[in-house]
């Protein structure tokens, strides 16, 4: 892709040599309503190249531009999400301890440990 960049650069460099060159012919023109004299028709071709150019420069900062501005929104809105995303992991993290804090308060310390049995159950009973 480079190469057949350089080649087209290079093709039209001589081809705008060649116009210069070649066209030597004076002409009168007319712009902004003031008068330009004694241009050959290759100085012209010259000035029609520069201001292209320019054209082309100025074409390339707009797109540009368009296109940080582009980014840049696209990053702020990802940056909100990922905000939004992280209050809501919070919001939920808090609910998750309120919850567990209330289902610690409510049972007992060790449910899993047996309960010692009624005195009048079994082979030996006591009187009191």
């Amino acid at each position: 892709m480079v190469l057949l960049g350089l080649l087209l650069m290079l093709g039209c460099t001589a081809l705008a040599v060649d116009a210069v060159v070649q066209n030597t012919a004076v002409l009168h023109a007319v712009a902004f309503n003031q008068p330009i004299d004694n241009l050959s028709l290759g100085a012209l071709f010259v000035a029609g190249a520069v201001v292209g150019l320019l054209f082309a420069l100025g074409l390339g900062m707009f797109a540009g531009g368009l296109g940080r501005a582009s980014r840049r929104r696209r990053e702020r809105q990802m940056a909100a999400q990922t905000v939004a995303d992280a209050d809501s992991l919070r919001e939920q993290n808090a609910r998750l301890e309120q919850q567990l804090a209330a289902e610690r308060s409510s049972e007992t310390a060790y449910p899993d440990e047996p309960r010692p049995a009624p005195a009048n159950i079994g082979r030996h009973r006591t009187t009191s």
